[in-house]
């Protein structure tokens, strides 16, 4: 993942985004690629 100036989240590699909560509400954002999807 990276993350423009304007906070704009973007995947660096093609693939499945991914989006899981954490403790205290925290949000995480993840990309799983292409090549490791059944």
């Amino acid at each position: 993942m990276g993350m423009g100036k304007d906070h704009t989240l973007f995947a660096l590699v093609d693939g499945t985004v991914s989006f899981k909560v954490g403790k205290e509400d925290r949000r995480y954002v993840s990309v799983i690629p292409a090549s490791e999807e059944a």
